[in-house]
């Protein structure tokens, strides 16, 4: 991430320091057809924070699947999620990547572990706000937390105020490019999921529409009333 936050880069040490007490595994077992003989090697050669993000992206594709279990997972943790943060993998998409913090089960993992994962994904969630445009995107981002079972209630108030450009920009990107009938469109959304029935609700049962209300009463720059202007059909039940 360009221009990142000191906030952002205590996260992410904190991260790895956290799980650096995670032992180094001998070898990354997987289904023979879905990696070759010595492939783990590239992994377990050198240090976590130096794998190349073209050769731990065949890991993060199978990870908990078909290559690895959660003892390795936990392993390879901070640099899977630095580079699923930074969309560095291609493919596998962050929200895959993200979604794997789920199925490992990270919400009973010792406390310390569970606090440097929290704090991680919130320093991303804060360094989204932070630019626009963001690489990944604020759908992208949503969509990620929510695979991981955290609350985005709290995340979304972050965003209510609608405090700066930045913001309004990514309020305008949820409001025209995420949500169409009533339906949010990133592909990877369970719509089932506690994290989906939140967004939905903010944005169409009345923060969102308020929040931008709030924001063109008060603005005088037009490029940015012109942003509120395009995003307010879209906010609000039936949206």
């Amino acid at each position: 991430m360009p221009d990142r936050s000191a906030s952002w880069d205590a996260a992410l040490g904190r991260l790895y320091d956290v799980f650096a007490r995670v032992p180094r595994p001998a070898r990354v077992p997987g289904c023979p057809h879905c990696a070759g003989p010595g492939e783990d090697r590239r992994l377990l050669d050198g240090p976590v924070a130096a794998i190349g993000a073209g050769d731990l992206a065949r890991y993060a594709a199978k990870a908990l699947t078909t290559w690895g279990g959660e003892a390795e997972f936990r392993y390879f943790l901070p640099r899977l999620l630095e580079c699923a943060a930074a969309d560095a993998f291609g493919y596998p998409d962050p929200e895959i990547v993200f979604g794997r913090l789920a199925a490992a089960g990270w919400a009973e993992w010792p406390g310390e572990e569970r606090a440097a994962v929290t704090a991680f994904l919130d320093a991303w969630w804060d360094e989204t706000l932070r630019r626009h445009p963001s690489s990944p995107g604020i759908g992208t981002v949503l969509c990620s937390l929510a695979a991981t079972g955290l609350d985005l209630g709290p995340r979304l108030r972050a965003l209510r105020p609608l405090a700066t450009e930045a913001a309004i920009a990514h309020l305008h990107d949820l409001a025209t490019e995420e949500l169409s009938g009533g339906r949010l469109t990133n592909p990877f959304w369970d719509r089932s999921s506690p994290g989906h029935a939140v967004v939905l609700a903010w944005l169409t049962g009345g923060p969102a529409a308020e929040a931008a209300e709030a924001a063109f009463a008060r603005e005088t720059r037009e490029p940015v009333l012109e942003l509120l202007a395009a995003a307010r059909p879209h906010l609000g039940p039936g949206a």
